[in-house]
């Protein structure tokens, strides 16, 4: 098995996790009230993670070798494309008639929280390398995903064009995803930085459904 086979094997495995959890089964459903409930505050979500966690990334690159230049330079560029994307849940949550302002100002969920201090921690602290693994799940995750629960949604919002955020991010992570496989084919990768990629990918896939897990327990009040 070639390290690209075996990312994609952690990422398959993470992606059913997904899969298999109340917020893709219930954002997949025929209850319009209830799937434009759980998307409005997915978008809320968006916003927060988004906004926080975008310039993370320049802190693997900040970390890793120099010999690397290549793939700090990647990951540079990569962040530099993220920037602003939170802007486009605002303007999403805009025409779902949400209180903007409000959502600017208050205080982010706890799944929010979690998710970011993970994130954090990996690209800060943990082996730098971990930073594609979180990027390797989430733009996997989405190319997989996001088309799919896009069209379920799209079908409930009617004539309501508030659908930006998941459709630049199915297409954008598509575009990422090849280049990410391109830098990491290339890259000289010891041992325990493939495996700390791996475990990433898994690990980013729990702390996902956390944050989902806590959206939905959001919902219910």
């Amino acid at each position: 098995m070639n390290k690209l086979q075996l990312l994609d094997e952690k990422l398959n495995e993470g992606v059913a996790l997904l899969e298999n959890c109340e917020f893709v089964k219930e954002i997949m459903g025929s209850n319009k009230e209830l799937v434009l409930k759980i998307y409005t505050e997915y978008l809320r979500y968006c916003y927060h993670y988004v906004s926080l966690s975008s310039s993370f990334t320049p802190l693997a690159a900040r970390r890793l070798d120099v010999k690397h230049l290549h793939v700090r330079k990647w990951i540079l560029e990569h962040s530099g494309e993220e920037l602003g994307h939170e802007l486009m849940a605002i303007n999403d949550l805009k025409k779902l008639g949400v209180d903007t302002d409000k959502v600017k100002t208050e205080n982010p969920p706890i799944g929010v929280l979690g998710y970011v201090s993970f994130f954090h921690y990996k690209v800060a602290i943990d082996n730098p390398w971990c930073a594609f693994g979180v990027l390797y799940f989430l733009e996997g995750m989405a190319t997989k995903l996001a088309p799919m629960i896009a069209k379920n949604v799209a079908g409930h919002l009617g004539e309501i064009r508030a659908l930006s955020f998941f459709k630049e991010h199915g297409d954008l992570d598509v575009d990422h995803m090849k280049e990410q496989r391109a830098v990491l084919e290339k890259a000289d990768l010891t041992n325990d930085d493939l495996e700390a990629i791996a475990n990433t990918i898994i690990q980013t896939a729990h702390m996902k459904k956390f944050m989902l897990d806590k959206l939905m327990e959001d919902i219910k009040g």
